[in-house]
């Protein structure tokens, strides 16, 4: 091999890809940011009925759109781009979109596909049940659960490809759970299921369980059980290498940290409940010096 060829080959096993390390020039050029969103996780992103996007994650990318038209000196807009719980990676790693804004939990099997800002929210999975009417409190921001079942469920929905899903089949196989795990392929499919009767609980992050359970048409039979699956913390999303792009939402993130507008975007979208401590342990985290 020649020496031009080995430092070229060289070159390419070092080197982002061209189109991940220019994502923010390429938005420029184009005029928008294609922002991944999701329909059927609020609060975190859902379609707002007027044919666009609303949501926690949403504030904080929209954020984001508007410092790279700062940064830039160009005009930059939001493009939402659909995506679902399946096809999301695929979506950013195609180039399809620029940056995931939805529930998002990041993990270090996921990082072998995206590259992840700071974090953004801490939650868990938890389990939604049908209980008798009756007052139900809800948990506080990034904290438990409350209202244990009377008897454990049999038969467990969940929506496909999320880690809720595999929290529960690795306890599954563990042994430390017996039951059915029903696949739903969206969360309101999951949540017609467990007032239906055709499940005995529903799995997802509590915030989303939350905002499902405010869907219901009688709120009051469910109640969210008192014990997590697991601790995650959410993420906005690039593509491998997208540094730029990656840092500047690093920025925005840090900023509303600081500033307190984090507090502010979740009050917007979790009305009437307070910041648990981890959320305001991830705020400190978070509120990093420029």
């Amino acid at each position: 091999m020649s020496r031009l060829a080995a430092a070229l080959l060289a070159a390419a096993l070092i080197t982002p890809s061209l189109a991940a390390a220019d994502a923010l020039r390429e938005a420029a050029e184009r005029g928008t940011l294609r922002l991944g969103v999701r329909a059927d996780a609020a609060p975190f992103s859902a379609a707002d009925g007027a044919g666009g996007y609303a949501g926690y994650a949403v504030d904080l990318c929209r954020a984001v759109v508007e410092r790279a038209a700062r940064a830039t000196g160009r005009p930059i807009t939001a493009q939402f781009v659909a995506i679902d719980a399946g096809n999301r990676f695929a979506a950013l790693a195609e180039g399809r979109i620029d940056l995931l804004c939805e529930a998002t939990s990041r993990t270090l099997s996921r990082l072998d596909h995206a590259d992840f800002t700071l974090p953004t929210f801490v939650t868990g999975p938890g389990l939604m049940v049908r209980l008798a009417p009756g007052a139900v409190r809800l948990p506080p921001l990034g904290g438990k659960g409350v209202g244990a079942p009377e008897q454990a469920p049999r038969r467990i929905g969940v929506l496909a490809g999320t880690t809720a899903e595999r929290l529960l089949r690795e306890r599954v196989a563990r042994g430390e759970l017996a039951a059915q795990i029903i696949e739903a392929a969206t969360h309101q499919d999951g949540l017609a299921a467990l007032t239906a009767g055709l499940t005995d609980a529903y799995a997802a992050d509590l915030e989303i369980l939350v905002s499902l359970r405010g869907q219901a048409a009688d709120p009051a039979a469910l109640a969210i059980a008192d014990r997590v699956l697991g601790l995650e913390t959410y993420a906005l999303a690039v593509r491998p290498g997208a540094r730029e792009l990656r840092v500047l939402a690093d920025r925005v993130i840090a900023e509303a940290a600081r500033s307190g507008e984090l507090v502010r975007i979740a009050a917007r979208h979790f009305p009437g409940r307070e910041p648990g401590e981890a959320f305001l342990a991830l705020m400190l985290f978070n509120a990093l010096p420029e």
